[in-house]
């Protein structure tokens, strides 16, 4: 292997949004998602993901990094 297995997870693994707010924080937590996370919402097709149903309430810097800042820097925007 030439990276450890825990990137090999990072790069390839995604996964869906639990049903628990809670536990929904947690995994976003485990999952590094401030600094991996980018919301993507597929609008204006019919079946879009509204951020207000697809996300519990984020802490502000945590929101800051998912829906601007990850992407900012990912794409190079600034």
């Amino acid at each position: 292997m030439e990276k450890r297995p825990s990137e090999y997870l990072r790069d390839h693994i995604r996964m869906e949004r639990p049903d628990n707010d809670e536990d929904m924080l947690h995994m976003l937590r485990m999952m590094d998602a401030e600094h991996l996370l980018m919301f993507s919402s597929d609008y204006p097709h019919w079946d879009f993901d509204s951020p207000q149903s697809a996300f519990p309430k984020l802490p502000e810097k945590l929101y800051n990094r998912i829906f601007f800042e990850n992407a900012e820097a990912f794409y190079g925007l600034k």
